[in-house]
């Protein structure tokens, strides 16, 4: 604990310092609230700290959850499982302390694979790999980036068995399997592995390989949807596997395609219309004008994952007249943080044409033509140009020691003379995208860039999320743009052209809409996920659904790019964030505080959380509240804890509205009915569901009384017998019944003919009156006036 008056560090527990004696802050003992030194009461739940803690205030292990996950979450993962072929010849063979030397030698290389494309290896077994990908941190492009890792780690062993191939009788290879789905993770004893898992999807992948036979990579139905543009597969016979109810089709990855991103791969599967983004496209022709007078201009163009950055990029750069400009990108990779110089070597190969299948020879002479050609002064930049390339040469070799702080200098230098010169020989218009994964050399190489262009004829345009803290200080020619989500009307346009539909059902777009938050990347995934499952159909032009509206599920591919985001929070801030998504997409400071169980400052959080614009602040009358910035962080958020912790918050947060509404109760019914039937309470959970129903028929809603009074019904029919729940079940039937006239059907009958004969046991003839009066009269709405009769 440390100590606000000298910094000092103290023992927990110490409510004075050791070094100056100034009173330190108190945990309180009943919620864990750290409170200023000197308060006599909780901040957090109100306890008076000079007092004891009754059991009453105390929560037990099993009420409150730990604030880190050491339970574990719910999460899409990819699990690839990778196993040797050849191992038992080499164990056959070969002396027991060179098999395991070689075997050491594929495993550190295998990890290095592994954790380059953002992986764990989870575990070894034998010649056995495990790669997790998504856990602990996700990425929006875990499935690729699991391929990529498993083609390398087939292509390493290929790279080892020349060295014992020839002593066993046969080459070693890989053969891997593949699957993307929900796991549930959980710790365990190191022998099994860093993290547990457990789920159909460990299954799947472990039966894929099975299957592949050596040198291949299988991937999974699921796998293949997330990656297939940016690989070529094959399909393969389908095989039965245990467990599944038919017949799964593998997919064989015989190698990389061409599309890098996943814009390109939206490009060939066709653009929905460009829209929304008129405004910010006249900005940068206006600024493009600017440049080709002379004026070098500096754009920014910032905006969430998703929505529609390289679709802005896209319409302006086609509508370059190519004969008057130059066109320079480069690109980083999510991959490549820890890569010096990534996006601008990425745009140097580029800019002197330099391709792939080219020989060291020619990769040199193509280098050392085109920069000449530029401009011949900058020959004496050669050396820096083929380092950044990676091209050996003799001839223009960097000089002896140069090295360290004097390097950098000198490639920066050697870069922003090549970029200023190309602009002098032909305006240049250069794009630099997803900056957000930036190396260090690569930012301080633009800084140096941006206080030089000033005088050429030059449009430098940097792309990239809000995340990214820029650095490079204040320039005039600098203009930013900022991409808001698209508003409705443009958003329900995508809507219909990735349906295909002239119309749609009524509320659909809007709800498209609002589950989005307006994002153009996340509605087109949404409608196509939607028409891939037939969950929506379009008939004759008009969009029709199979099912109802509350149950649209969130594809994978949009989870990801959420997780991704979420997965950069330090705990204690995703404990903030767990708990307001159990309160709702919108949730009040005052019941937050009363639910949370952890330690720390929670408003410190929320403002933390507010400025990475994940929350916002929507009222401060008559209470605090704040609200999810996008309903679909909250969903995402909800849906990757653990079921058994949501019922534990879901209670806390029932219990807290029952202390602080203690006086308007049933203002609260609906959502405490809400709060106790997700929790493990269901006791309570009947009582208030019982009250939303008596409410809302008051109101005449009767729809909602309906929905009330049939939950409460289940989770009686659910309690074990014994429990004393006889007379509730038969008074709720009754008025499930009474709300019911308008809506008659046999289910009611059936419940008041059981009632009846309940209340017939209990000798009770208060309920067997108003148990057969309403079963006559439903009998009487239904038409069956013969049954209707007699009674």
């Amino acid at each position: 604990m440390q100590c606000p008056q000298c910094d000092a560090e103290n023992k927990e527990g110490r409510r004075f310092c050791a070094k100056c004696g100034a009173p330190l802050a108190v945990a309180c003992k009943a919620c864990g609230f750290v409170n200023e030194a000197g308060d006599r009461f909780c901040g957090g739940c109100g306890h008076d700290l000079s007092k004891p803690v009754t059991p009453a205030e105390s929560l037990s292990p099993a009420q409150a959850p730990e604030p880190s996950t050491p339970e574990g979450e719910r999460r899409q993962a990819t699990v690839v499982f990778s196993d040797l072929s050849g191992y038992t010849a080499m164990n056959e063979r070969l002396d027991p302390e060179e098999v395991q030397a070689l075997m050491s030698r594929i495993k550190t290389e295998a990890v290095h694979i592994v954790e380059s494309h953002g992986g764990i290896v989870n575990q070894f077994v034998g010649d056995e790999v495990l790669g997790l990908f998504g856990i602990p941190t996700a990425h929006e492009d875990d499935p690729r980036r699991a391929v990529k890792a498993a083609l390398e780690l087939h292509e390493l062993t290929r790279r080892f068995s020349p060295e014992v191939e020839g002593r066993i009788g046969r080459p070693l290879r890989m053969h891997t399997g593949i699957h993307t789905g929900l796991v549930v993770t959980s710790t365990q004893d190191v022998r099994d592995g860093k993290i547990g898992i457990t789920g159909d999807t460990v299954n799947t992948a472990a039966r894929l390989k099975v299957v592949a036979e050596d040198d291949q990579v299988l991937v999974s139905p699921d796998t293949r949807r997330r990656i297939a543009p940016f690989f070529e597969l094959k399909a393969l016979p389908a095989v039965a596997m245990k467990g599944k109810a038919g017949a799964v089709t593998p997919y064989r990855v015989m190698g990389e395609t061409a599309v890098e991103t996943s814009f390109e791969a939206a490009e060939q599967r066709g653009f929905t219309p460009f829209t929304g983004r008129e405004q910010e496209l006249a900005t940068l022709n206006r600024c493009l004008e600017k440049a080709l007078a002379g004026q070098a201009q500096f754009v920014t163009v910032v905006g969430e994952a998703g929505v529609g950055k390289s679709r802005l990029l896209y319409q302006f750069r086609h509508g370059l007249q190519r004969e008057r400009i130059n066109v320079l990108q480069g690109r980083c990779q999510s991959y490549g943080a820890y890569t010096p110089y990534l996006p601008l070597i990425d745009a140097l190969r580029r800019g002197l044409q330099l391709g792939d299948e080219d020989s060291p020879e020619i990769l040199l002479e193509k280098a050392v033509a085109s920069v000449k050609a530029i401009d011949p002064a900058l020959e004496r930049y050669l050396p820096a140009y083929l380092h950044l390339l990676s091209i050996p040469s003799k001839e223009f070799a960097l000089p002896e020691g140069l090295a360290g702080e004097e390097l950098r200098r000198t490639l920066q230098e050697a870069y922003a003379a090549l970029t200023t010169q190309s602009a002098s020989v032909k305006p240049l218009v250069f794009f630099l995208e997803d900056w957000h994964w930036a190396d260090e050399a690569s930012n301080a190489a633009l800084a140096y860039l941006l206080g030089l262009i000033a005088p050429y004829p030059l449009l430098l345009v940097v792309i990239y999320r809000p995340e990214y803290e820029e650095n490079w200080g204040r320039h005039d020619h600098h203009t930013p743009l900022q991409l808001a989500p698209l508003d409705a009307l443009h958003g329900e346009r995508i809507v219909h052209t990735v349906l295909g539909a002239d119309s749609l059902p009524q509320g659909f777009a809007p709800l498209i809409h609002e589950r989005t938050g307006g994002n153009p990347f996340f509605i087109e995934e949404m409608c196509n996920d939607l028409r891939e499952t037939g969950t929506v159909r379009v008939q004759q032009g008009k969009a029709v659904l199979t099912g109802p509206l509350e149950q649209l599920s969130l594809p994978d591919t949009v989870q990801a790019v959420i997780r991704s985001r979420l997965d950069r929070l330090d705990n204690e801030h995703r404990e903030v964030l767990r708990l307001a998504s159990v309160i709702g997409r919108e949730f009040s400071l005052r019941i937050l505080e009363r639910a949370f169980t952890g330690r720390g400052q929670i408003l410190q959080r929320l403002e933390n959380l507010k400025g990475q614009e994940l929350i916002q602040q929507v009222r401060v009358l008559p209470e605090v509240a704040y609200v999810f910035k996008h309903v679909l962080t909250q969903v995402v958020v909800y849906e990757t804890m653990l079921v058994r912790n949501r019922k534990v918050l879901h209670r806390l947060v029932g219990q807290a509205i029952e202390t602080l509404y203690a006086e308007r109760m049933e203002e609260h019914y609906e959502v405490l009915a809400h709060h106790f039937l997700h929790s493990d309470d269901p006791e309570k959970a009947i009582h208030y569901l019982e009250g939303a129903g008596d409410k809302t028929a008051r109101y005449f809603s009767l729809n909602e009384a309906r929905k009330f009074y049939r939950e409460a019904l289940d989770l009686i029919d659910a309690l074990p017998a014994g429990t004393g729940a006889e007379r509730q079940r038969i008074d709720v039937s009754v008025k499930l019944a009474s709300v019911s006239w308008y809506a008659p059907s046999e289910e009611h009958v059936r419940r008041l003919e059981t009632s009846l004969k309940s209340a017939e046991r209990l000798d009770d003839p208060k309920r067997q009156a108003s148990t057969t009066y309403w079963l006559g009269r439903m009998h009487y709405y239904l038409g069956d006036f013969a049954q209707a009769q007699p009674i």
